[in-house]
């Protein structure tokens, strides 16, 4: 099973395909995560988690998401960090992710896809981002292969500084960076409702015809990058910035 959490829909892109290639079927975290609470699994396994790369780890709704969850003990985990570049800590994070789960840890890759994240990076032309979705394919099927196979995935090595570091920033960043404040919906809005149908917490509601924010965001982008309006800002931070509009299938 390919369990997955996303935003803008690298994650999801990567977990259908690598379904695909097992017979498998790809499931989306995001209603358990919305309701708060886990989910039962029982299939022997493998089990494949996929999932964007927030500050070099793998997203606190969805590490959360997998301790709440039950899983057969010692079946195999392997795990697929999303990044726009580095996956940082990831691989540790993972780790102690499968131990605490019983799970078997079969390691952690990495597949580059487009950012997305435009509060503080730019977003790329859409054909340069097609440009990197397709690179990006043959890493999926590396991935794929091994899972089918039933090979470990690559070991990945990582430093003791990043170990050290990633869960002070982290949390850091979560407390003070991760806020939707800021989010805003200009004049463009027409009301359609889009933004509260992606976000994967449920964060936003329609107000009068409007979206209003509430407390939970993880900053996934997915509301100011799927709005076919392109009518959400986060300040000034994303004005005059292209969206990025993810891959829609696996």
């Amino acid at each position: 099973m390919v369990i997955y959490f996303t935003g803008t829909g690298n994650s999801r892109f990567a977990a259908r395909r690598i379904a695909q290639a097992l017979g498998d079927e790809a499931v989306d975290a995001a209603p358990w995560i919305r309701a708060g609470r886990g989910a039962a699994f029982t299939q022997g396994g493998p089990y494949v988690f996929v999932f964007p790369v927030y500050a070099a780890a793998p997203p606190t709704v969805f590490r959360t998401f997998i301790r709440r969850s039950g899983f057969p003990a010692g079946a195999d985990a392997y795990f697929i960090a999303v990044s726009a570049g580095s996956m940082g800590a990831s691989p540790a994070y993972c780790r102690k992710l499968a131990r605490l789960k019983s799970l078997r840890c079969r390691g952690t890759a990495e597949i580059v896809m487009p950012q997305n994240y435009a509060i503080l990076f730019p977003v790329r032309s859409p054909e340069k981002n097609r440009k990197t979705v397709e690179a990006a394919l043959p890493h999926i099927d590396r991935a794929a292969a091994a899972v089918r196979a039933g090979r470990d995935l690559p070991a990945v090595r990582v430093s003791l500084w990043m170990r050290a570091l990633t869960p002070p920033v982290l949390a850091l960043y979560e407390r003070f960076f991760f806020s939707a404040r800021a989010f805003a919906a200009t004049g463009r809005c027409v009301g359609c409702g889009s933004c509260a149908s992606a976000c994967p917490l449920g964060n936003i509601t329609m107000r009068a015809g409007r979206p209003r924010w509430g407390g939970r965001c993880t900053h996934c982008m997915a509301c100011i990058c799927l709005c076919p309006r392109e009518a959400i800002e986060y300040g000034t931070r994303t004005a005059g910035k292209p969206r990025y509009h993810g891959p829609q299938t696996g």
